[in-house]
């Protein structure tokens, strides 16, 4: 029995204090890096929003390529409840149809997603117009059909938003806690998904979001922050 209460008590014990500093320290610096990536994405997208469509360096460039296939699935995540508008449930998952145009241009190809109208009308042979920037495809028009991609600056705002917020809790956790069992107990893994969720609205607050998702957002992130904070009540 002592044996056992040792072994728990390393767990259960304040990090030393020396460890403990440097933990804030490095998380510190973690959000710092985090923060220089946010505003280099930042900084890019706002160029890309700014280029014109020419030819010349800076620019948005256009491209004319070939429709060369088209390919559609199903993306699959489990889920306890039945599926939503747009889905298909059934056997404890929830399934979202995806479809994608495969377009090949002068030295490359790529495979875009398209809405399900512009999948059903596409057919390999078709002429495909294409917006370029930085050799990322920001735009494609087929058929018609008008598809904006956003670059890859823009993007990948989110994740550092989310990086930023999970290392800004675990140096807040040194500082205050730095006891182990604090920082592994089971309601703390939710900080994953209100870590996605502060990605999620902060890169919309920097470059805009349709009011649905927006609202989307903000019920993911206040449902997972109220989990938290219940499970931690109840335990």
């Amino acid at each position: 029995m002592k044996s056992t209460g040792y072994r728990r008590s390393w767990y259960e014990r304040r990090l030393p204090l020396p460890l403990r500093g440097l933990l804030v320290l490095v998380a510190g610096l973690g959000v710092l890096f985090c923060g220089q990536q946010i505003l280099e994405g930042y900084r890019t997208t706002m160029v890309y929003r700014d280029a014109p469509v020419c030819e010349g360096q800076g620019c948005v460039r256009t491209a004319v390529g070939t429709v060369t296939g088209r390919k559609t699935g199903e993306h699959c995540t489990s889920d306890t409840s039945g599926g939503a508008a747009g889905t298909t449930g059934g056997g404890g998952t929830t399934c979202t149809r995806y479809y994608r145009a495969e377009v090949e241009w002068p030295g490359r190809t790529a495979s875009l997603s398209v809405d399900s109208d512009t999948y059903d009308e596409v057919r390999a042979g078709d002429r495909a117009e294409l917006r370029i920037w930085r050799g990322e495809v920001v735009g494609l028009l087929v058929r018609g059909h008008n598809h904006s991609y956003p670059p890859s600056s823009q993007s990948g705002v989110g994740p550092w938003l989310a990086l930023a917020s999970l290392i800004l809790a675990t140096g807040v956790w040194g500082a205050v806690s730095g006891r182990p069992s604090r920082l592994l107990a089971f309601p703390n893994f939710g900080w994953l998904f209100v870590a996605i969720g502060i990605g999620w609205l902060g890169s919309m607050a920097l470059f805009g979001g349709h009011v649905l998702v927006w609202a989307f957002a903000i019920l993911w992130t206040g449902f997972a922050v109220f989990w938290i904070v219940g499970a931690w009540r109840d335990g």
